[in-house]
This record gives C-alpha cells, sequence and structure tokens, in this order.
C-alpha cells in the first residue's frame, strides 16, 4: 500500500511537471532564481469552484498561455479541492500555510512574485477573458520588477516616478495593502508635490484607509442593531469627507437603512452618495439600483 501511495504521487508530481507547473513552492523559488524569472501563483480550487474551471478551460490550457508565460514565468499550482485523495499530506498542508501568508479569501487567485516569494501583483476571480487578453493583460506586469530595479537606481523625483511606474502596474489597491513603504517613499521624494505624486499617494492612503474603516464597519455590524452600525458611519461624516470618500460612506449608510426597511432614507442617502463623485464606477452602480430598486425617474 505505501508503495502504491509513492507511485501515486510520483505519478501526480510527473503529470503536473508536463503540464509546465510545479506545485512546489519552494521548487518554484529556486528554478525561478536559476532562471531569472517571476512565479506565478495560483490559489484555486480545482473540482469545486466554477470561475477556477473556467480560467483553466479558457485560458490555462490553451496554446497562448502555454507558450507565452513560461517564457517569464515559474508556474506554480496551489490547490484545495474537495477530493485531496490525490495530493501528498505536503501539498494540503502547503497551501493552508501559504494561503494564510498570501491572505488569499477566495479562489481563483493569481499572484505575480520574485523569486524570494514576494508577490508583486494581484488579481481575483476571472472575468471571462479570452486567453489572449488574460496573457496579454498578465505579461504586461513583467514590467514591474523591471521598474523597481530601475527606481534601485535612481534618486530623487526620478526615483519617485519609477516607483509611481511600478505601482500603476500593480494596482493601486495592491500597492496600497502591500507596498506602503514606498508610498511613503513617493510621498517623501516629493514632498513639495512639484511631481504631483505627494497629493496622488496621500489620496490613496486615505481611501484605502477609509476602505479599511468600512471593510471592518461591515464585520463588525453582524448581530447588533442597525442603529449602532449607523452611528459608526455617523461618526467618520463628522471628518467631513468629500468626493468619492463621501460617496462610499453615504452609499454602505444606505445600505443598513435599506435592511432597516426605511427604503426613503435609504435612497437619499444613495442620490447623495451619486452626486459626491458622479463618475465614478459607484456612481454607475448606484444609478443601476436606483432604476431597479427604486424610483426610475429618480435614477434618470
Amino acid at each position: 500500500m505505501v508503495l502504491a501511495v509513492m507511485i501515486s504521487s510520483m505519478f501526480l508530481s510527473t503529470a503536473m511537471a508536463d503540464e509546465g507547473w510545479l506545485v512546489d513552492f519552494n521548487k518554484a523559488k529556486n528554478r525561478a532564481a536559476k532562471e531569472g524569472k517571476a512565479i506565478l501563483i495560483e490559489f484555486t480550487g480545482s473540482d469545486w469552484c466554477p470561475p477556477c474551471k473556467a480560467l483553466h478551460k479558457n485560458v490555462l490550457v490553451k496554446d497562448v498561455f502555454k507558450k507565452e508565460m513560461p517564457k517569464n514565468f515559474i508556474l506554480l499550482k496551489l490547490d484545495n479541492p474537495r477530493n485531496k485523495s490525490k495530493q501528498t499530506p505536503e501539498e494540503i498542508a502547503q497551501y493552508k500555510k501559504l494561503s494564510k501568508e498570501y491572505k488569499v479569501t477566495g479562489v481563483p487567485t493569481i499572484f505575480l512574485a520574485d523569486a524570494e516569494g514576494k508577490p508583486f501583483f494581484k488579481k481575483v476571480g476571472y472575468s471571462r477573458q479570452s486567453a489572449d487578453e488574460w496573457v496579454e493583460g498578465m505579461t504586461a506586469k513583467v514590467e514591474i520588477p523591471e521598474a523597481l530595479k530601475a527606481a534601485g537606481k535612481a534618486k530623487g523625483l526620478e526615483r519617485a516616478k519609477l516607483l509611481d511606474k511600478a505601482l500603476e502596474l500593480m494596482g493601486t489597491a495592491f500597492a496600497a495593502t502591500s507596498h506602503g513603504d514606498k508610498i511613503n517613499e513617493i510621498i517623501k521624494l516629493d514632498a513639495k508635490n512639484k511631481a504631483g505624486l505627494k497629493a496622488k499617494y496621500e489620496t490613496l492612503k486615505q481611501t484605502e484607509g477609509l476602505k479599511a474603516k468600512l471593510a471592518e464597519i461591515s464585520r463588525s455590524s453582524r448581530g447588533k442593531k442597525p442603529e449602532e452600525t449607523i452611528a459608526k458611519y455617523d461618526e467618520l461624516l463628522k471628518e467631513k469627507p468629500t468626493g468619492e470618500a463621501l460617496q462610499e460612506i453615504l452609499y454602505f449608510k444606505s445600505m443598513v437603512y435599506n435592511r432597516k426597511g426605511d427604503k426613503t432614507t435609504a435612497r437619499k442617502l444613495l442620490e447623495d452618495s451619486r452626486k459626491a463623485a458622479p463618475r465614478t464606477p459607484r456612481a454607475k452602480s448606484i444609478r443601476d439600483i436606483l432604476k431597479k430598486y427604486f424610483d426610475p425617474k429618480k435614477a434618470a
């Protein structure tokens, strides 16, 4: 029986290697360091997660992926299937450890990481892109380590601009949560706001800080009276936020009133939220909510 398990494990590892994917984090890091490449890490639930299955079917097995992605990335698959009979105990333990370290809250989640495993890009979910679109978007991110490397050789405002380029490629939300040290450095390097980067990243810090506060209020509201949650949003409003910050607070506050059954107040808050920043994606979603669930005339 022991021999059978060993043979099965060897077959699995060979099969994964034949497909171009590794399943061992340390091996992926070693190969990335040896070949001078980044690591593409896929956290997946291969036998139960519909978006994971769609990503696999529409992207990961396509010729363009198999041809282009290995040119720049070592591929690492970290799977959390319901049926774990084909996984080794080490693979199961590895997923638990790494999903916690990388703060994975859903699958599929894709990370691009350097040879030490430090992520520089994160993509959650799959929105039905074609394989060509998905691969093109992901391969463009290889510029991030290059931009960071170039920034390492620069000084002053030029360094700030190169760091800004890298963070833009990462996506500002991910950069704010994972590269706060670089954001603080940009603000310091452009202290007089000559390049507009100080204002840009101070606003980003405020926005992401607010999102964290809103998320915490949402988590802590479970099982509590609506009035308690509303009071917390009112505390944020005392700081007199404007623009998108005001929009987000009013939006979440309206949701509480809606759950409470006070649709009149909920609608008024949604209207005020939309007016606070009328050109944002949130404003568009509010317009759709008003049309669908409230008075269509109010959303015209």
